[in-house]
């Protein structure tokens, strides 16, 4: 196999995921078609990420593989995707939400720190312990709840920092400690996989090769195990950390824009 002939044909149209995500594009659509949105693309884009992070070839290398392929899907669906969302997701809908009070007594509890920090950066380090790591690929049931965690608690997570209510948002001071904390978590998590031996998972010391494409991997792309490993740990290492740094940029941004907000107002 070639790599051009593994992404023409490790596409998995799963139908859940197919229907989830159509049906969440049109909801949005149908809220916002009177009221048009100037960030309805982040939205958009979002749906369009989480489709692709969970059909594409990355969840069929992810799943038999590489170790890094499957930690790139964790991390577009606790980092990434949300992120989008929440950008997307105009005022006027959130404020509709929490109208009702079963989201909104929820909303009290879990999307303030340190909840939402400890239940975003938590389930990042928890689901990466070998146990429920390999646990959840041997379990379809437990793969789908892992997926669904990551983005759940990821979306709590950005919610006080990317709030469409920009009075749910912690002050630019508090959300440069909150995401400085989680980028230090993050990055031990990172060095702790880059550095450490091969296998604790595996899966993928020795893939079943269901497609036939080991050998490409290994002799064409360079992947043993070790590197597949490093590599895995690098992207949850470095990448994870500039996305916490860019959102400690704007938050700083935010901090120095304020005075300037507040002389307008005058």
């Amino acid at each position: 196999m070639t790599t051009r002939e593994l992404l023409i044909s490790a596409w998995d149209f799963e139908p859940s995921v197919l229907a989830g995500c159509l049906l969440l594009a049109l909801a949005y659509l149908l809220i916002v078609r009177k009221r048009p949105h100037a960030r309805t693309a982040y939205f958009l884009g979002g749906v369009l990420l989480l489709f692709l992070d969970l059909v594409s070839p990355l969840d069929t290398l992810g799943d038999s593989y590489l170790f890094s392929a499957h930690v790139l899907q964790h991390f577009l669906l606790a980092l990434i995707i949300p992120v989008l969302l929440l950008l997307g997701t105009p005022g006027f809908i959130a404020e509709a939400a929490l109208k009702y009070r079963l989201l909104s007594r929820i909303e009290v509890v879990v999307a303030r720190p340190p909840a939402s920090w400890a239940l975003g950066i938590g389930t990042m380090l928890l689901w990466h312990i070998p146990l429920l790591f390999n646990a959840a690929l041997a379990n379809d049931g437990l793969h789908v709840v892992q997926h669904l965690s990551f983005l759940i608690t990821g979306t709590i997570f950005w919610w006080p920092v990317l709030s469409p209510l920009e009075r749910r948002r912690l002050a630019p001071l508090p959300s440069i400690f909150y995401l400085f904390s989680a980028c230090t978590a993050c990055s031990l998590l990172g060095a702790l996989l880059t550095f450490s031996p091969p296998g604790a998972y595996p899966t993928y010391l020795a893939p079943n090769d269901p497609l036939g494409a080991l050998h490409m991997i290994r002799d064409g792309w360079g992947l043993d195990p070790k590197t597949d490993q490093q590599l895995g740990g690098m992207l949850m290492w470095v990448p994870g950390c500039f996305v916490y740094l860019s959102a400690i940029l704007a938050s700083v941004a935010r901090w120095y824009a304020a005075p300037e907000r507040q002389e307008v107002l005058r």
